[in-house]
């Protein structure tokens, strides 16, 4: 293993050359388009399509416009995309689990205005209720079958008392000046700061793939393997077909001692590999390591 992860190290030859379209969540089909005027958007989250076409028909009838969204991965890219004016979200989801979602969206400065409405029939009781609402900034937690009554009230009371909603060109620009900062700070032997600037731009777009993926190459060249496996993880879980990121992802593997990891990993790149010395490279690689 330590061989073979001599013969493939980290490489930088990618940092700062990702293309900003590498930050749209993995492609799915569904995605809304932008909403039109002033008309408030909610979007609706629900694996089960009765739910999802009763609560399009409850608010567009009162003159919102409804978008849908059947799993996680799909939400987390049209809240990327178009962020909704409100979100009602179910907790059990596939792909990406709602909890998980709400954490994402909460802990930032450009999603966590947006109110999120979570249902479920799986998690009852008050404690959960509270629990929601104090560590994952839910605005309103409703128990499935619900009151039609309750979802509506719930929607509405969030959008009154909301804050303002934040510059979302000031929060994306000031992403981008943290990207570029860290890019230059590396390129200028501030491994340090160049970390630094890459952490303060996730935390503002979580979903930024630019970011992940320039902080993950930065703790590898650091050897700090598993930070360097968790940022690029993070950065393929929102695209999946970046070759640069799956080959540096397999070599960290590698470094790890996570050889079935690895081994998982390369197969995925060479489905992505540029080019046909690049696949037979791997192929090669992969004989090694099997």
């Amino acid at each position: 293993m330590r061989r073979a992860a001599a013969a493939d190290e980290l490489t930088d030859t990618d940092f700062g050359t990702a293309d900003r379209d590498l930050s749209i969540v993995e492609s799915l089909p569904g995605a809304g388009k932008a909403p039109q005027g002033d008309q408030t958007t909610i979007l609706v989250v629900d694996d089960e399509p009765e739910i999802r076409k009763l609560l399009r028909r409850i608010f567009e009838e009162r003159g919102y416009r409804v978008e849908e969204a059947d799993r996680g991965l799909l939400a987390l890219r049209m809240v990327k995309e178009n962020p909704p004016d409100v979100m009602i979200l179910d907790a059990m989801l596939p792909e990406v689990h709602g909890f998980d979602i709400a954490r994402r969206m909460k802990g930032t400065q450009r999603y966590g205005h947006i109110p999120i409405i979570m249902i479920s029939a799986v998690y009852r009781g008050w404690r959960f209720a509270e629990d929601l609402k104090s560590s994952y900034g839910v605005e309103a937690y409703i128990e499935k079958p619900f009151r039609v009554a309750d979802v509506v009230a719930a929607v509405e009371n969030a959008l009154q008392a909301r804050s303002i909603r934040g510059d979302q060109d000031r929060i994306s620009a000031e992403a981008e000046r943290l990207l570029a900062a860290g890019i230059a700070a590396y390129r200028a032997g501030d491994f340090d700061k160049a970390v630094r600037h890459l952490r303060e731009g996730t935390a503002i777009d979580p979903l930024a793939y630019r970011l992940h993926f320039h902080l993950g190459l930065l703790y590898g060249k650091q050897g700090q393997l598993y930070d360097a496996i968790q940022e690029l993880e993070t950065a393929l879980h929102i695209n999946g077909k970046h070759f640069p990121a799956l080959k540096n992802l397999a070599v960290l593997y590698q470094k790890a001692g996570f050889r079935n990891k690895a081994i998982e990993t390369w197969e995925r790149a060479l489905g992505v590999a540029p080019d046909d010395p690049t696949r037979q490279s791997i192929k090669e690689h992969l004989l090694g390591l099997l």
